[in-house]
């Protein structure tokens, strides 16, 4: 995570104490939610009961480790609600890099932890698996299209970028247009599998948060902006908002020393099979059944920008709520994000094919919900004995509801500090003709793109074929950031002991977060 400037430190505190909203203040002063909570925990201007509990662990010496093994939680988990650091809060300059240096090099002892979710809470996923003795994972979903390849364009958000930054970048960063890459996948690939094929292409290591949303148009448009039509969508798009990051990153087990290229590599290659608990329909819709029957009413206060005003809080039926009205009652409550057992090709479409109609989405839904009553198969689960987690998760996913395509266009966040951002188009899907040649959506044959298709049918692999800019680095405060990290390596004045130190540092810094500034072929970045 970046760090955080005086100015923003003080923009953050007048605004919050003028709204009284998290999710009000990251809009009105551009500082994400998480990086707003940490500065007003640090301020001592907002707390829960996870907060306190952590902050007493803190004050009696606790490492994060510690405090995640005795809170049975995650260390991300335990990081979003810690205050700041000394050198990475309230100053007007960047932290020094010897700060950057020192805090890598903590981070390379605590990357296994960072990935590798604390368990030791009764009844986790892992260790239902362990009593169980289970011996065999079974393939997720089968899929009788597995032989199609999709071509998909992935490209950084870079809308904030000014000219001045993208002059740095085309200069120093082998920049053409936009850091972009184009891959072939696999029409089965997950989502949860997608993650780990961007982090390797655009050069993070997996040490942040990260989740797949759709454009605001066409989650507005599915929803309809109603709670209630959200929540019947739970489990079957949309993850109910948990901090259960154990069972998010189910797959994160990064062991110290290993190899993050070819770790990731396991991750990203076939066969795709979920390991999870909570992504299933029915678990999802236990979480909502709960919520409607604690909360009749909210209460919303939505800040008033254009009277720049708080108006008066007003109460809501739950079940007649909209999705902002939901947002704004729960601060911390985030709606959007995906499951990631989807696979790829379920939820996103051709580019621009015209085949995403949302009334036959959802009469689509309509027509599956009703073979079955949510109710009944909740009562069922909750009566069953199951000898494995195998014979469980074979139940679970009997109720998982088949999915349409919905968007054109996805999009990947990733370290919400930093706040990069991914969308990703499918521009082509090839499949085999009866005579053994790949053919594209519009009849074209897919040309020099054969060998590495017939690659991806054999290693069950993605394979990057083109690519637009250098890799990235994680923790350097963002794009405007990386621009920074760039014009200071690059721009040092060789006579300016003090800028040639900082270029050092700088190096070391970026070195041990795995980046050399080289350009790596398309070919090698998989």
């Amino acid at each position: 995570m970046g760090n955080i400037t005086g100015a923003q430190v003080r923009a953050v505190i007048a605004s919050y104490t003028n709204n009284n909203s998290v999710l009000e203040t990251a809009k009105a002063t551009g500082v994400s939610t998480v990086k707003v909570r940490k500065i007003l925990i640090t301020e001592g201007l907002w707390e829960s009961d996870t907060s306190l509990k952590i902050g007493d662990l803190i004050k009696r010496g606790m490492s994060t480790e510690a405090i995640a093994d005795a809170l049975y939680m995650s260390v991300k988990n335990v990081q979003a609600y810690m205050p700041y650091e000394r050198g990475l809060y309230g100053g007007d300059e960047l932290s020094k890099e010897a700060i950057r240096s020192d805090k890598y090099r903590n981070r390379m002892k605590q990357a296994a932890a960072m990935q590798v979710l604390t368990t030791k809470g009764k009844n986790t996923v892992s260790e239902r698996r362990t009593d169980m003795q289970e011996k065999e994972v079974v393939e997720f979903s089968k899929d009788e299209n597995k032989d199609k390849v999709l071509k998909l364009h992935l490209e950084l958000d870079m809308k904030y970028v000014d000219e001045e930054e993208m002059q740095i970048l085309k200069k120093y960063g082998d920049v053409k247009r936009s850091i972009s890459r184009d891959i072939l996948v696999p029409s089965d690939i997950t989502l949860h599998a997608l993650n780990y094929a961007i982090l390797r292409m655009f050069g993070w290591q997996n040490g942040h948060l990260h989740n797949f949303s759709l454009p605001e148009n066409v989650f507005k448009k599915l929803t309809e902006n109603k709670f209630l039509t959200w929540s019947e969508m739970v489990g079957v798009y949309f993850r109910f908002p948990t901090e259960n990051y154990e069972d998010i990153y189910w797959d994160d087990d990064y062991k110290e020393g290993e190899s993050i290229k070819s770790w990731m590599r396991k991750k990203y290659t076939g066969p795709y099979r979920y390991k999870g608990y909570g992504e299933h329909y029915l678990i999802n819709q236990m979480e909502v059944e709960r919520m409607f029957a604690r909360w009749d009413e909210i209460t919303v206060q939505e800040y008033d920008f254009r009277a720049k005003k708080q108006p008066e809080p007003y109460n809501v039926k739950l079940k007649e709520a909209t999705v902002d009205q939901v947002i704004h009652a729960f601060a911390d409550v985030e709606c959007y994000e995906l499951i990631e057992r989807l696979r790829l090709s379920d939820v996103l479409s051709l580019k621009k094919s015209g085949s995403v109609n949302i009334a036959n989405i959802k009469k689509h839904l309509k027509q599956e919900l009703s073979k079955f009553e949510t109710r009944d198969a909740i009562e069922e689960y909750h009566s069953k004995r199951f000898g494995s987690f195998k014979q469980e998760r074979e139940f679970l996913e009997s109720y998982n509801v088949p999915v349409l395509p919905i968007t054109e266009q996805l999009i990947y966040s990733y370290d919400y500090g930093d706040g990069w951002e991914v969308l990703i188009t499918c521009e082509d899907i090839y499949e085999k003709s009866d005579t053994g040649t790949w053919i594209g959506a519009n009849g074209d044959e897919a040309g020099l793109l054969v060998d590495s298709l017939e690659e991806i049918l054999v290693k069950r692999r993605p394979i990057c074929v083109d690519k637009d800019g250098i890799e990235l680095v994680d923790d350097v405060g963002g794009i405007d950031g990386f621009c920074r990290m760039l014009r200071a390596i690059y721009e040092a004045d060789f006579y300016d002991d003090e800028a040639m130190k900082e270029r050092e540092e700088m190096l070391d810094w970026a070195g041990m977060m795995g980046w050399t500034g080289r350009r790596i072929s398309p070919k090698q970045t998989l």
